[in-house]
This record gives C-alpha cells, structure tokens and sequence, in this order.
C-alpha cells in the first residue's frame, strides 16, 4: 500500500520529521499491512498497536537507561549510531521511562494501561514528576482524552481544579467550626452554662484545697511534736507554712467578704447548700478527678525537681 507521505509542519516539529525520515530509510523491505474487514476490527488492531507502542517504548527506555549506566562517557551515543538508531528516538524512550519509574507503581501500571499515543506521551514527559503524582486516576482518564498540544494545559487545570476543591473543602471545615462555636449550648442542666460552671468549680476546688489543706495539719502536727530536730529549721519550715496559709487565708477572706457584700440576707449557712441533679454531680465528680490528677502530676513534677 502506498499512502504517500505528507507532514505539515503545523503537525509534526522539524526533530519528528527527521525521525520519522530516519526510520522510513531505515525499513529494510515494504510494510505489509492487511485491511480489516469492519472498524471494530480496525479499532482492535489500532488498539493493540498503540498498548504496544507503548510498552515497547518503555521497554526500550529502560534498556538505554541500562546501557547508558553501564557505558564510558561518549560511548552511548556510538552504539545508538553503529546500530541506527535515531538519537530522538532513543531520548524520547527513555523519557518515558524515566517518568514511569518515578511514578508510584499504581500510577504507572495505571498509565501503561491507557491508550497515549508517543505524542501524549512526550508531553507528559515534560511535566514534573511531583505534579503527576498528584492526579489520580480519573485524571489520567482525562488525559486519555487530551490532544498531546493540551496535554499540558490539560494538567494545569486539573490540578488547579484539584486545589479549588481542597480550598473548598477546607472552608467548608472553617465554616463548620464557625457554626458549631455560634451554636454553643448556653444552658446546662436547666441552668445558664456561667452559673453551672461557677457550682462546679467550687465544688472542685474545695475538694482539692481540703485534702492539701488537710495534709498540711498533718505536717504542721508533725513539726510541732518533733522538738529533737535542729530549731533553725524547724522556724524555717514554720515561716513558710505560715506565710503560704496566711496569703490564702487573706484572699478567701476578701472573697468571702465580697460575697456578703453582694449576697448578705441571701446566703445561708453551710447546712443549707444548694442541691444539685444526679446528672450535675456526676459531671462535678468527673471534672474534679480530673483536676486531681493533674494537680498530683504538677505536685509530682515538682518533688522530682
């Protein structure tokens, strides 16, 4: 068969013309080619050259890359031209290898099983690795479908489009905490969030003050009965249990002062605490063991330094 051979330069740029020159003077005999009988059967053939025209680039990619390691500096190119082969031609392989074996192996096998032609594939050759690594597989899809002049473009916009939805995403998240703190619950336990927290952290901190308050009589016990040990330190540990106390005893005395001032004929005494639900207690028992360990963490801390 003798189509004849016609290349616009508009097609094919002037390194493909002399390849393609290159390998027409290269045939050693005609090229016989048998018409399919129907365009399924065509698309068939096409199909299975092109998947192979791939995988033989590939292949053939490797192969030099393998060679080119393995060779002196300069001998590389004389084999490629004692064996005629078209320097191009080799470079263009071995750019597709190059791109497939950075690739992780999902998106290589995934790559080797679409239907690029070599002017895709070049394309794709000149986009960086770490940007091809980003699409997914719809996206090489896509690029199936993509004239090998938009190829580039092609990967532009779909990452593009990519980072539109991340940023999409990632406003949707902000949003969505923004609802969730403009929603915050105002009532707890039939009683306005302030009011709850100030009955539980009463409750806590007094719990936790007590049992300090109670081990430190013991130490004061202790230090009073013990008159063998050395005076000078026994003042020593004196003056600062005391001062500590006393700077205490000052504060719950304003606090407490501050309270009658605002609430006098208001508050009863200790035998008259308000009640609180079983829910409420429940989540004051749990707020203050966990404020137990952590003040017997820092306690610890620091009797380790």
């Amino acid at each position: 068969l003798n189509f004849g051979v016609v290349m616009s330069s508009d097609l094919v740029c002037p390194e493909s013309i002399e390849e393609i020159h290159h390998q027409i003077e290269s045939l050693e005999s005609a090229l016989h080619i048998e018409l399919p009988q129907s365009i399924d059967d065509c698309m068939e053939q096409v199909v299975f050259l092109a998947n192979r025209q791939f995988s033989d680039g590939a292949k053939m990619g490797v192969l030099l890359l393998w060679l080119k390691s393995n060779t002196e500096h300069g001998k590389f190119n004389s084999l490629l031209h004692e064996r005629n082969i078209q320097k191009r031609t080799a470079q263009r392989a071995m750019a597709i290898a190059r791109m497939i074996l950075a690739l992780p192996k999902r998106k290589s096998d995934k790559l080797s099983h679409l239907n690029l032609n070599t002017h895709q594939l070049n394309e794709l050759t000149k986009v960086p690795i770490e940007t091809l690594k980003e699409l997914d597989d719809e996206d090489y899809e896509v690029l199936a479908e993509t004239s090998g002049n938009a190829i580039k473009q092609q990967v532009a916009d779909l990452i593009k489009e990519r980072d539109e939805l991340q940023v999409t995403a990632a406003q949707a998240i902000n949003d969505l905490g923004h609802e969730k703190l403009r929603k915050v619950p105002q009532v707890r336990f039939d009683m306005h969030v302030f009011i709850s927290e100030i009955r539980k952290d009463a409750i806590c901190n007094t719990e936790l003050l007590n049992e300090a308050l109670v081990s430190t009589i013991t130490q004061i016990g202790q230090l009073c009965d013990n008159r063998q040990l050395d005076l000078e330190s026994r003042v020593s540990a004196a003056q600062v249990l005391h001062h500590t106390w006393a700077a205490i005893y000052s504060q719950i005395g304003t606090a407490l002062e501050r309270l009658s001032g605002e609430f006098a004929g208001h508050i009863e005494g200790i035998e008259h605490l308000p009640k609180f639900t079983k829910a409420e207690w429940q989540y004051v028992e749990t707020e203050r063991n966990r404020l137990l360990e952590q003040f017997l963490v820092e306690k610890q801390s620091k009797e380790i330094k």
